[in-house]
């Protein structure tokens, strides 16, 4: 399930970063195809397209799939943060004396 996100994410950073260097290293053929109407752009609106919909799906399993992965991950390592935070609370009582 992790690694399903994590190619979310990477195909949402590629398109970003499609999008935003379609402009700088493709100026001529835009300039050539800006007199043929609205299909002068079609790949940098397909891009954005791609984009939103991943931000949208990542935005949507923050929302919904984070809550319960966190709550089951803090119920099986609930004795682990405990046994940090006493170290914690102890370093921090030797440092401070």
């Amino acid at each position: 399930m992790l690694m399903r996100y994590v190619m979310l994410v990477g195909v949402a950073a590629i398109s970003v970063w499609g999008a935003l260097n379609l402009g700088t290293t493709n100026a001529s053929m835009v300039l050539v195809d800006a007199g043929q109407g609205p299909t002068a752009n079609a790949s940098l609106w397909i891009l954005g397209l791609v984009a939103a919909f991943i931000t949208i799906s990542l935005c949507r399993f923050v929302i919904f799939g984070l809550p319960s992965m966190m709550d089951d991950w803090y119920r099986d390592n609930k004795s682990w943060m405990f046994v940090a935070g006493a170290g914690a609370l102890i370093y921090g009582m030797f440092y401070l004396m």
